[in-house]
């Protein structure tokens, strides 16, 4: 790292700061003195510094230089990354950084599968040289799993940087959000898939993505074999993307259960994912989200409180409904790095599958529900003796016995462990804040269902004093963050038929058809002309579906 790059790097963020505002000359010439006089600080000496691995093998990790007032020291020519206030940078596993004199706070991390480093330190010598080991407390590719995620807004020319330091098997970045952007430009080039290539490490990615961001509900597109060849338009509902998502092969995210229009497209075949780790948890904070707890304002639904449990059981339940529809849909995870405070693949998915296999097998695997999703805790389910999300158990008229067994390894004390059959807690078990844990249990099914397993664990690795500076906005802000220690992981589910029939859930079907009623009006007043015919025939094609499957579950006619 040089003196030169840090100067070069404050000037240019100093200038475009003030020339988004009115500036006068005077003032850019008094920026420029003031910069100069601080490329003359006097570096207390150079902080050598390597990452490595249990085996002393070089990695690529983030890292945070935090000043004793709270600023970061940010290196010229060095991949960034925010998460608010804080800046963090990626390195290939060594760097050199000149510091000033003082004392810092160094952090050092990668992904979720190794140790996290921190330390309290002063530069006051020539040449410090300091090793950091990240020990490796989990993998997962031994165990026969791959990580990604779905909600990535990055540069592709940024993107393998920041997957290697994250340690994720596959990648995905969104160019297309309502269009090209020019801060994501789509890259140049046929190929849709590309291995991507940084100190060492070799990742599959797919690069002409997409995010669908209207009123009708966010939802992401991966695996595009080209980019979306729509004109974003607010007017127009997302079915008509996802269709053309289908037909192409690609695979369809929705941000969560909570979204207007993801009732309507699940129930017509057009959703494979839908996130339950999403962007209402970020690295250390929440967002309050009460007011997208009912966009459809449809009478009965429930209103979530603007806590870490609230916000949790907002993107659980709104998820369980669909599930007590009898769909299949899978359990997913995004993060938004790039336009939200977290590194990518904070959120992130583990799907079942080869880890050596084909991005497409990765997919696939993961809209067939072959997966459990995390921000922390590492969640595994069975079924009698082989049985797993994304699997079918199929009973007689009786129904049976389900024999399961759960296991979840945790970075963070474990404060819950549950099993979950249509949407309900059908067992607890007993934790005592470990770890590690393994537990069996048997629930008892006598009519179609559906069974997940699901974890929570709090994070105590920094302070209250460290965490506290993870606020921001006022309460009645749109976007008002706070700050989070809660950790949590979801399974996708097992799949249960009772004489052929799957979960049919009464009182969830009845909230369904109330919500397509209040789609009916939403579409009314927001879909341009000629497009509220075709929605509202698809909105009485997914209202019979809800109507049939009433009657099956009530055992009379509609």
């Amino acid at each position: 790292m040089h003196k030169v790059d840090v100067c070069t790097s404050l000037l240019f963020q100093r200038l475009q700061a003030m020339l988004s505002y009115d500036c006068s000359i005077p003032k850019l010439l008094a920026l420029v003195v003031g910069v100069i006089v601080q490329s003359h600080t006097t570096f207390a000496g150079t902080l050598e510094l390597q990452v490595v691995d249990d085996n002393d093998t070089s990695i690529p990790c983030r890292v945070l230089i935090l000043k004793q007032d709270g600023g970061s020291v940010v290196p010229g020519n060095h991949t960034t990354l925010n998460i608010d206030p804080q800046r963090w940078f990626v390195i290939d596993g060594q760097d050199s950084l000149d510091l000033p004199d003082g004392q810092y706070t160094l952090r050092v991390e990668r992904g979720m599968e190794y140790t996290r480093y921190k330390k309290r330190l002063r530069v006051s010598s020539p040449e410090t040289n300091l090793q950091v080991t990240l020990s490796r407390w989990a993998d997962m590719k031994e165990r026969g799993y791959a990580s990604g995620e779905n909600h990535i807004h990055v540069p592709v020319s940024n993107l393998p940087r920041l997957l290697a330091a994250e340690a994720l098997d596959y990648g995905s970045t969104l160019t297309w959000w309502n269009g090209a952007r020019p801060k994501t430009p789509v890259p140049d080039g046929p190929e849709h898939q590309r291995r991507m290539k940084f100190a060492g490490h070799n990742v599959a990615a797919t690069v002409f993505d997409a995010e669908i961001e209207h009123p009708w509900g966010a939802v992401y597109i991966q695996n595009l074999p080209a980019p979306l060849p729509f004109v974003s338009d607010p007017k127009r509902p997302n079915l008509d993307a996802l269709q053309h998502a289908v037909d192409v092969g690609a695979t369809v995210h929705y941000q969560a259960g909570w979204s207007r229009e993801v009732a309507l497209d699940a129930l017509l075949g057009k959703v494979h994912v839908v996130n339950v780790c999403n962007n209402n948890f970020h690295q250390h904070q929440y967002q309050l989200r009460s007011i997208y707890s009912n966009l459809l304002q449809t009478p009965g639904l429930e209103t979530y409180e603007n806590t870490e449990q609230g916000m949790l059981r907002m993107n659980n339940q709104t998820y369980y409904r669909l599930l007590n529809w009898g769909l299949k849909i899978a359990a997913g995870a995004g993060s938004a790095s790039g336009v939200k405070p977290s590194p990518v693949g904070y959120n992130r998915a583990y799907v079942r599958t080869d880890p050596d296999g084909s991005i497409d097998q990765f997919y696939d695997n993961w809209k067939a529900g072959r997966n459990f999703v995390t921000n922390g805790p590492l969640l595994f389910l069975s079924a009698g003796q082989n049985k797993r999300p994304g699997d079918s158990i199929a009973f007689k008229q009786a129904g049976g016995q389900v024999h399961l067994t759960v296991s979840v390894m945790s970075r963070q004390p474990l404060t819950s462990v549950e099993i979950v059959v249509n949407g309900e807690v059908a067992h607890a078990f007993d934790l005592n804040e470990r770890n590690v844990f393994q537990g069996e249990t048997n629930v008892t099914i006598t009519e179609g269902s559906w069974i997940a397993a699901r974890c929570t664990s709090r994070d105590g690795w920094l302070t209250e004093q460290q965490l506290s500076v993870f606020t921001s906005g006022k309460d009645t802000d749109r976007f008002t963050m706070r700050p989070s220690r809660l950790r949590f992981a979801h399974t996708s589910p097992i799949y249960v038929t009772v004489s052929g029939h799957g979960a049919a859930v009464p009182e969830s079907i009845k909230e369904g058809l109330r919500m397509m009623d209040r789609l009916e009006v939403f579409s009314g007043e927001q879909a341009s002309a000629e497009r509220r015919g075709t929605t509202l025939k698809a909105i009485n094609q997914a209202r019979t579906t809800l109507q049939e499957k009433l009657a099956t579950a009530t055992g009379a006619g509609f």
